[in-house]
């Protein structure tokens, strides 16, 4: 039945020709938050309410949400330019119809390559025939935000934030460095493993103050996801915990999250692109800037 009306929904949708892009870069302040785990769940959820969804997976060797969601890459970026394979290859069909690329860590070293292979890697991926949606953008682990050409490319961000201290401190790290280094003024936050409704809003509530008073930047709190034993069997199983527990306390707070990213209004600059390519193209432009910063 869920298969059923999610192909319902994406026809209908295409009739309309409801054909908004919209581009989350998925980012936490320290690992083990949840980042992965909240991308590929996420990214189901979205599928089963009849959005076109695909995942980029920036970890070294799939290790992030392709290998959440029980996939195992084939080749990456290098294998691309250096001709081993197609850009095509690098696609891989997950869950509910989620597509999953999976770039390699070494992305970020795109803005060292030449110019020529900068310029054919944006044409192959301008080729690229991946009608989507959405795209999450699964950044690396402890990824430095001063090399951040997937993040300067999204048109969101989104804040994942664990209980604890030291998370709080990291995370608002992360939203400074942001904010200064590349003028970043609004981010998404998701809370993950609270264990109350009470105790979520009263985080969010605090960072997004605090936020707003020294930074100069706007905080939306999405929601929160709950400490949920099931959630952790899934990863285990490496799937979905929307598909292997339908009703999980989180798969509702997935679909929940979902719904309300299906309201995020489309942003002018990425409104109408509707292509993976157009995305691509401006993380090899973010590449170009964040090199040419560090040279100068």
């Amino acid at each position: 039945m869920d298969k059923f009306v999610s192909d319902q929904a994406a026809g209908l949708r295409r009739l309309l020709g409801q054909t908004g892009f919209q581009v989350i870069t998925v980012m936490s302040g320290q690992q083990g938050a949840g980042k992965t785990a909240a991308t590929a769940n996420l990214a189901v959820a979205l599928a089963r309410s009849g959005r076109d969804v695909l995942i980029v997976d920036q970890a070294h060797n799939g290790r992030g949400a392709t290998a959440a969601l029980g996939l195992t890459p084939r080749y990456d970026v290098a294998d691309v330019l250096a001709g081993r394979c197609p850009l095509e290859a690098l696609l891989l069909a997950g869950p509910d119809n989620v597509q999953v690329l999976p770039l390699g860590g070494d992305f970020n070293k795109l803005g060292r390559l030449s110019e020529r292979d900068q310029a054919w890697l944006a044409e192959a991926f301008n080729r690229l025939q991946c009608g989507v949606d959405v795209v999450l953008v699964d950044m690396e682990e402890a990824t430095d935000p001063d090399a951040l050409p997937l993040g300067l490319a999204a048109s969101e961000i989104m804040v994942v934030l664990p209980p604890g201290t030291a998370a709080i401190t990291q995370a608002y790290t992360l939203v400074k460095r942001l904010a200064q280094n590349f003028g970043k003024r609004r981010f998404r936050l998701l809370l993950n493993r609270m264990t109350s409704t009470e105790q979520a809003q009263a985080v969010a509530r605090n960072f997004a103050r605090t936020a707003e008073q020294y930074l100069g930047v706007a905080v939306d709190y999405l929601g929160y996801i709950p400490l949920d034993e099931r959630l952790s069997r899934a990863g285990h199983l490496r799937t979905s915990v929307v598909d292997a527990f339908p009703v999980a306390q989180s798969t509702s707070q997935f679909r929940k999250l979902a719904d309300g990213l299906l309201r995020w209004p489309q942003p002018p600059s990425l409104g109408s692109v509707g292509s993976v390519g157009g995305f691509m193209q401006r993380v090899i432009q973010g590449g170009r800037l964040v090199e040419a910063c560090r040279r100068g």
